[in-house]
């Protein structure tokens, strides 16, 4: 079997080339299951290289808070966390988060926007509850696009800000307004 790849750019595109020559039959055999492999891998690296440094900064600083970060944090007594439903299996979804309450409103910034599953969890139902200083709260998400995220991080929590803005990719405000 003699195997070749061919990587060319067309402008935007990547278009990658996988030509394969038997020059055996038993080659067609070993072939068949290494091709699942290989068309599985294959996009997932085009994927990788193509993307934008903000997708690969939010790939790995995502993984970093759902291995190791966010584990930690919930156990915290006190850490302020946001509970959705998952928009699939329906189930409830604890995130570790900080903000600020003002009166019946808490308000915090999203790092990765659209992006985070929580707030994907918001579009689908945006009822919550936000665990304040060790107590639950039921309130109605929104997300306020038209908001100044950057603005926003000033009037809350100042290391929790540094850090969203450090690794934060798409700043989104969101408001929940808890129920009295």
């Amino acid at each position: 079997m003699a195997a070749r790849n061919v990587i060319r750019v067309d402008g935007d595109d990547l278009v990658w080339t996988t030509q394969v020559r038997f020059l055996r039959p038993l080659a067609r055999l070993v072939w068949a299951p290494a091709a699942l492999v290989h068309e599985r891998l294959v996009p997932r690296a085009l994927t990788r290289v193509t993307q934008d440094p903000a997708a690969r900064k939010h790939r790995r600083v995502t993984a970093f808070q759902r291995r190791v970060l966010n584990p930690l944090t919930r156990a915290l007594p006190f850490q302020t966390l946001l509970e959705t439903t998952g928009r699939t299996s329906g189930l409830p979804r604890r995130t570790p988060i900080a903000g600020r309450r003002l009166g019946d409103e808490f308000w915090f910034v999203s790092e990765h926007g659209d992006r985070s599953q929580y707030v994907r969890n918001i579009r689908a139902q945006p009822r919550v509850r936000v665990r304040i200083a060790g107590r639950w709260h039921a309130g109605t998400a929104e997300l306020l696009r038209q908001d100044d995220s950057r603005a926003r991080l000033d009037k809350l929590p100042k290391m929790n800000s540094a850090a969203v803005r450090a690794v934060g990719t798409d700043l989104l405000t969101v408001r929940v307004d808890l129920d009295r």
